[in-house]
């Protein structure tokens, strides 16, 4: 449909592409956020508890998928959770496999964070700036920096261009573009780590640390908000 971010356009034929090879099974979800669901969602979670603050927190999964962290997270009492994503079939199942009443799951149609300015202690954006241009990833920051408070932490995965094994995800523009048509894959794009670093900053953040893992299909970037009184 004409007007549909590209984004939107795509996950609904891959949706759709899943849906006629799995039916309504899990296989379908779990492939749609790109497969090895619960030990992807373990990893997540372990980078959220690494960086929490002490105590209670409010965690806003930005790009939260079929709830890959929302799941392996569900017994921390300790956390307020809110996640969003652009698909309601992904929503719907991630609030029903987390099982967690008190946590809300959002279904948004565009780059926009239904939260308040500053209520979250903590973001995480993971497999989300892979599939955006640099000027939706930037408009994305702008946006979270607005929703973290002075001081929280954002976390950001990346496909680096400098990694082989990064690399070797990418098929050639012409395949990519035809299997984008066909329903059978999104965009996927480079993001180098010093230009997120500084859009990072741009917007209002503090780069503190890229984290390259061996096991992991891409990097982690942190980031922690700059108080007011710093903020450009």
């Amino acid at each position: 449909m004409p007007g549909r971010p590209h984004y939107l356009r795509e996950y609904r034929r891959l949706w759709r592409t899943l849906q006629k090879r799995h039916g309504d099974g899990e296989a379908a979800f779990h492939e749609a956020v790109g497969g090895n669901y619960e030990g992807e969602g373990k990893f997540q979670a372990a980078l959220v508890l690494d960086h929490a603050p002490k105590g209670s927190f409010n965690l806003l999964d930005i790009g939260c998928g079929a709830g890959r962290a929302a799941y392996a997270l569900r017994g921390e009492e300790r956390i307020t959770y809110i996640g969003t994503d652009i698909l309601p079939e992904l929503i719907e199942f991630a609030h029903n496999k987390a099982k967690r009443p008190d946590w809300h799951f959002e279904v948004v149609t565009g780059i926009t964070l239904p939260v308040d300015d500053g209520w979250a202690d903590m973001a995480i954006c993971m497999s989300v700036f892979t599939h955006l241009t640099p000027q939706e990833i930037k408009h994305y920051l702008r946006l979270a920096a607005r929703a973290i408070k002075p001081g929280g932490v954002i976390i950001c995965s990346y496909l680096d261009p400098d990694e082989m094994r990064h690399k070797s995800a990418f098929r050639s523009a012409p395949l990519q573009w035809i299997g984008r048509l066909l329903g059978r894959d999104v965009m996927l794009r480079f993001t180098a780590k010093d230009a997120l670093s500084a859009w990072l900053e741009e917007a209002g953040f503090k780069f503190e640390k890229a984290i390259a893992y061996d096991h992991a299909r891409q990097h982690t970037m942190i980031g922690r908000r700059l108080e007011k009184e710093s903020a450009s």
